[in-house]
């Protein structure tokens, strides 16, 4: 299994979300919207995977991919 970028932002989240859960602060994100994050970016990497075969442009499309996620996630965030 080759290292994209989803799945790094994918094991930092989980490491995130366990420290998270470890402190006596209230967490940031809830457990449903932590797992539905998770399947959201296994589905989309095995996507991914399958469309482009070059790993420079996959690099590229799942970094592009991160950043909206990121974006949409702080503006949705920010509203709520």
């Amino acid at each position: 299994m080759k290292l994209t970028p989803l799945n790094i932002a994918l094991a930092c989240i989980i490491v995130w979300v366990m420290s998270e859960y470890m402190s006596d602060q209230e967490p940031l994100f809830s457990w449903v919207w932590v797992l539905l994050l998770s399947l959201i970016f296994i589905f989309v990497d095995i996507l991914f995977r399958i469309w482009f075969k070059n790993m420079q442009r996959l690099w590229m499309v799942e970094l592009g991919f991160l950043l909206v996620v990121g974006i949409l996630s702080i503006l949705i965030k920010a509203q709520f």
